[in-house]
């Protein structure tokens, strides 16, 4: 996996600086910081407390995340974890449920978390997610108002 964003704490800061796409520095901070974001709205804010920080803890430490900033405010997450295609279509059937594999036994990523300020930012860091992750296919489950969701995923190509 290519790793080339810098590490960063965030905190609230200037709000006139231009969006930066980067991968944070594990720290109580910022899984702090990670889950009060998270949590400002459905469906994380209807999340239990400890699988919900054991999963950013998690995506933390392994660098499986992107988190857009503006000046020092976070203002988009996105976390993963790294799954195989198998378990990736047992979930898809309702018949597994996701939990990590080493990095090397991967094959797929599951897409967890994705949160953001405003809708403008999600193209820029879906494609941050997949320049991280080329040629693996990525799953996912979209939630949507009233309590509606599905399940898809696609096949992240390396472009160029």
């Amino acid at each position: 996996m290519q790793q080339q964003s810098k590490p960063a704490s965030p905190q609230k800061g200037a709000a006139n600086q231009e969006p930066v796409l980067r991968q944070l520095k594990p720290s109580m901070e910022v899984l702090g910081i990670i889950a009060s974001f998270l949590t400002r709205e459905p469906p994380f804010s209807e999340f239990r407390a400890g699988k919900l920080l054991a999963a950013i803890r998690f995506q933390l430490s392994s660098r499986n995340h992107v988190a857009m900033l503006k000046g020092e405010t976070l203002i988009g997450y996105c976390g993963w974890l790294p799954i195989t295609n198998a378990l990736g279509d047992k979930w898809m059937a309702n018949k597994a449920k996701l939990v990590p594999v080493p990095q090397e036994a991967a094959d797929a990523v599951a897409l967890t978390m994705v949160s953001f300020t405003s809708r403008e930012h999600l193209l820029p860091m879906i494609r941050e997610c997949r320049r991280l992750q080329p040629n693996r296919r990525v799953f996912f489950k979209r939630e949507r108002k009233a309590g509606l969701s599905s399940k898809a995923s696609v096949f992240n190509r390396q472009s160029g």
